[in-house]
């Protein structure tokens, strides 16, 4: 039985035909936009590249629990902080496919169905709930609203195949689940749901608390069955989750993947509740609490005494200052929507504020005292979630996702009003606030560029063309290469050779390393160099990373090279000279004459 419905109404099933039609309209779009370019040289994110590459080495013989990526930061490589889970369907898809197509084009498949298959799963669980609590006009509007919720889809796009769609598809999941008028069934579905969120990536664990949250609050309306069957499954498919991807092979505490603290942490939450609020169950709410704030207390002593170093607000804290200042403050996906341009900002603040004033009004409106409930716990999660999204941007999906339920809602109202008003103005004015209403973004951020006259920035891909460079990179003989952080992961996956650095933060001394080559002389470069036997240089002149370094060191080694002032210990290598990118290598040192 669904929530937010009025008590005892029919609930239409979900149009999943409907919902099916628009996904592969919405994919052939997709695969046009791409303009036939999908393969490992097209990647439009370093870690979409990187995971292919996890998945290769998985299937060419890496153990399941060794993470390590041996072809970065030689000589010791780097353990990543990833996961296999999201692995496994893009391994599946490239194993049944493979005797068939052979290796390039089962990749190239699996790169274009996995996160279209994110996509379809999103629009059917935002359809299912719309669907349900209004009718299956409004399943379709939220399955259309899904894929204008741009934060998230742009990340279910052919090629996105990195983890982050899957995490949103659960929050869904989650979203689902708390929905449910069964507890036992709805907090094991959402539990279950965030346990596998987390196993993925930790930066669901903002999400996983938010839901603990309501699930207390429901407990102090009377709902007391909640928080224990949401915490139970949380904790203990958390563990196994855990054991599942990690084996014993890596048991130590880390901040930025799933590690035994947080599982001792969840376990002892999960515990304590199962013992202690049952028999509260006659007694005030207000004991109930304060037993709770007592065993949040145990939980941050816990995390405290173990993992000391994960309590504070900074998850890069121990990343070298050097690394933070020049790459990871300029991570546009990882900074506050106030440092996003204005279509994504836009997108990231209106349609959760549109799905708010929805849940606001819809409780308002509702005939009963559970509705209302359930109104009103909408609103919280989608707070809960538009506040993650507001300070780191990509977390923004899940607060878009959650949006498109009751912004649906809206949306068929204004439609039904659209239809029964007369006046070809107003027609024309509801015509707007119903394409406002789909992609607010999109319209508020094109009208501020327009009126800022901000020119929008050339495509990376007009300035620096992987595809007709990289093969001839290829065909040296395999070398380590000392590149931009941006153009490593494409190296990786399209080269034999090995690189000094990629963007990814568990290198932090390469990264290092890698800045202070770019950034310091012509000699400090050639002994870095040196030292992590790289023989190789590229850099993409007109790059954005190039850019960058150029600004911080003027008369750094990037920019001598960028302004064609290589040093005389460097030889250029004739690469694809069209393709804006440039190769140097290593003059051989003469051999000493000998002694006479």
């Amino acid at each position: 039985m669904q929530a937010g419905a009025p008590m005892g109404e029919r609930r239409a099933a979900t149009p999943v035909l409907g919902v099916v039609l628009i996904w592969l309209a919405t994919a052939l779009l997709m695969l046009l936009a791409t303009g036939g370019k999908i393969g490992p040289a097209a990647f439009l994110d370093g870690d979409d590249a990187l995971r292919l590459q996890q998945v290769r080495d998985l299937l060419a013989g890496q153990g399941w629990f060794d993470l390590h990526q041996y072809r970065i930061a030689p000589p010791d490589g780097v353990a990543m902080h990833w996961t296999r889970v999201v692995d496994l369907p893009i391994a599946a898809v490239i194993l049944i496919l493979r005797p068939l197509l052979g290796q390039f084009q089962a990749e190239v498949v699996a790169m274009t169905l996995i996160p279209l298959l994110g996509l379809l799963s999103a629009m059917l669980l935002s359809a299912r709930l719309a669907a349900r609590q209004f009718g299956a006009s409004a399943g379709l509007i939220a399955a259309l609203m899904v894929v204008a919720a741009i934060p998230a889809s742009f990340r279910m796009m052919p090629m996105r195949i990195d983890h982050h769609a899957w995490q949103f598809v659960l929050a869904l999941v989650a979203l689902n689940g708390m929905a449910a008028r069964t507890p036992r069934v709805g907090g094991a579905v959402a539990g279950l749901a965030l346990a596998l969120a987390l196993g993925i990536s930790l930066e669901s664990l903002p999400l996983a608390v938010i839901f603990a949250g309501l699930c207390t609050l429901r407990l102090w309306r009377g709902q007391r069955e909640w928080l224990g069957a949401y915490m139970a499954p949380l904790a203990l498919a958390s563990a196994v989750f855990l054991l599942f991807s990690r084996g014993f092979s890596d048991l130590a505490d880390h901040c930025d993947a799933l590690s035994p603290v947080h599982v001792m942490v969840l376990l002892w939450v999960a515990g304590t509740c199962a013992l202690i609020l049952p028999r509260l169950r006659h007694r005030p709410p207000g004991l109930s609490l304060v037993a709770l704030g007592a065993i949040g207390a145990g939980a941050i002593a816990i995390m405290a005494t173990r993992a000391p170093q994960c309590l504070g607000s900074d998850a890069f804290a121990a990343l070298d200052p050097l690394v933070k200042r020049v790459w990871l403050d300029s991570v546009v996906e990882g900074l506050p929507v106030w440092r996003q341009g204005l279509v994504l900002g836009a997108t990231i603040i209106l349609l959760p504020l549109f799905g708010f004033i929805a849940c606001v009004r819809l409780r308002l409106a509702a005939n009963d005292q559970a509705t209302r409930d359930w109104w009103t716990d909408m609103a919280l999660l989608l707070a809960g979630a538009t506040l993650v999204g507001l300070l780191v941007a990509r977390a923004a999906g899940v607060s878009c996702l959650f949006a498109t339920v009751p912004a649906a809602w809206q949306f068929q109202g204004q439609m039904q009003a659209w239809r029964a008003d007369r006046l070809v103005l107003r027609r024309l004015a509801r015509i707007a606030l119903l394409m406002g209403l789909v992609m607010p973004g999109a319209f508020v951020g094109m009208a501020g560029n327009a009126v800022l006259r901000k020119p929008a920035p050339p495509p990376a891909s007009a300035m620096c063309k992987l595809p007709e460079f990289l093969p001839a990179l290829a065909r040296l003989p395999a070398t380590t290469v000392l590149s931009g952080l941006d153009l490593g992961p494409a190296i990786l996956v399209t080269t034999p050779h090995t690189v000094v650095a990629t963007g990814h933060h568990r290198a932090s001394a390469a990264m290092r390393d890698l800045l202070l080559a770019f950034l310091g002389p012509d000699a400090g470069a050639r002994a870095i160099m040196a030292r992590r036997s790289a023989r190789v240089v590229v850099i993409c002149a007109k790059g954005s990373e190039t850019r960058l370094y150029r600004r911080l060191a003027p008369n750094g080694f990037m920019a001598h090279l960028a302004d064609g002032k290589a040093p005389s210990w460097l030889e250029p290598l004739p690469l694809a000279p069209q393709s804006g990118i440039s190769a140097w290598a290593v003059r051989p040192q003469p051999a000493p004459r000998s002694a006479r």
